[in-house]
């Protein structure tokens, strides 16, 4: 790498690690920006003026506040309509889209109800996408995060599997389809990974660095025969603060440990017993055991610090959490007490659609490694006109 280069990529690195740290600690000042990143006067100085210049940062009353002589401290802040993020849920009944500023505050939720298969997931994302941007009178997007039910290579942009839309034989290349044709950043992933970095963005002062969540849904079908995806369930893996997606991005994906011959479902259920799921108390009390006896073997391996339950599955099953708590307690290994909290999460908390918007800015914020663009060529494309790094 040469000098130049170098330097260069140093620059972003700083520029990207102030921004992140604003983006956590709104009122922080510059002083306490360099305490923090043991910067001198005149670089941070200059970082927070083309942050300032560039409309993303503006002054505000400061975090501390210190009844000390000399001049006060001035506050940092991200500006509350710099930009909005859109987070897409596909589901088959149609897509459910959130509306997040850049603190991750939601603004707004809309439904667009259609049938969703293969041949329409392009057109249904870009009526979606006018209406929406309509909607916002000229207010601008940074970019799009979607959520998909099932197999998602993130990384390429790709729908591996996903049955509920009609995606089984053949993948579906949604980067090229949907991305490519966008003017924003976008970024896709399955439902169950998105809540999980949506929970890493809304609790991103507490930055909890190893936890499991778990998006189970029922969906009651009238047809026994095609039932088996009636309860579904996925994990969302997250590991030293990242998510965990796997080499062949599968990772999250379960099925019970317990073999019963007739199952068809990824919790050891028959069509009949899918059927009256909803309506058997003692069949729900059956699969809530078994699942508990799940978390807590993960609990044990993966010392995971909080668990997190979302979709309609929690509701239904009202002392869930008091049975996968007594299961962790009951099967911990060691004298002191568990560190494990158990988190149950209602759909206006988390969903695949709050959590896809999440999961854009947690990567909007990211901090560039020192070997690569990661997190800078988004900025780039919002800021297509005008270089990021000119200052």
């Amino acid at each position: 790498m040469s000098k130049n280069n170098n330097t260069k990529v140093r620059s972003q690195y700083n520029l990207f690690k102030v921004l992140r740290s604003i983006w956590l600690n709104h009122g922080i000042s510059r002083i306490e920006l360099c305490h923090k990143f043991e910067m001198d006067k005149a670089t941070m100085s200059s970082i927070v003026g083309h942050l300032i210049s560039l409309g993303i940062v503006e002054e505000v009353k400061p975090a501390q506040v210190e009844n000390k002589p000399g001049r006060k401290p001035i506050g940092l802040g991200l500006i509350d309509d710099f930009g909005y993020v859109l987070g897409i849920e596909y589901h088959k009944n149609g897509l459910k889209a959130v509306l997040k500023d850049i603190h991750s505050k939601t603004v707004q939720v809309m439904d667009f109800p259609q049938k969703i298969n293969k041949e329409n997931i392009k057109s249904v994302f870009f009526t979606a996408y006018k209406q929406i941007l309509k909607d916002l009178n000229g207010k601008p997007i940074l970019g799009v995060g979607v959520a998909i039910p099932g197999i998602v290579n993130h990384s390429e942009g790709v729908i591996v599997h996903s049955r509920k839309l009609g995606i089984e034989n053949d993948s579906y290349n949604f980067r090229k389809e949907v991305f490519e044709n966008l003017d924003v950043p976008g970024f896709i992933d399955n439902d169950a990974n998105c809540c999980a970095h949506g929970v890493l963005t809304d609790q991103r002062v507490k930055e909890y660095s190893n936890f499991l969540y778990t998006l189970i849904n029922y969906e009651h079908q009238d047809d026994l025969s095609s039932n088996d995806e009636s309860l579904g369930l996925g994990f969302g893996i997250v590991l030293n603060g990242k998510l965990y997606n796997g080499p062949d991005h599968t990772a999250g994906e379960f099925q019970t440990i317990d073999d019963q011959a007739d199952r068809i479902n990824q919790m050891n259920l028959n069509h009949e017993e899918l059927d009256r799921f909803e309506s058997d108390p003692a069949l729900q009390l059956r699969v809530v055991l078994d699942l508990a006896s799940h978390f807590a073997l993960f609990v044990n391996v993966f010392n995971f610090q909080h668990i997190f339950l979302g979709g309609n599955i929690p509701a239904l099953v009202p002392d869930l959490k008091e049975q996968i708590v007594s299961s962790i307690d009951k099967n911990w290994l060691y004298k002191n007490e568990r560190t494990c909290g158990v988190h149950i999460q209602k759909s206006d908390e988390m969903s695949p659609a709050l959590g896809a918007a999440g999961m854009f800015l947690d990567r909007l914020f990211t901090v560039p490694e020192m070997d690569h663009d990661r997190g800078a060529i988004i900025w780039q494309k919002i800021f297509s006109n005008r270089d990021l790094l000119d200052y």
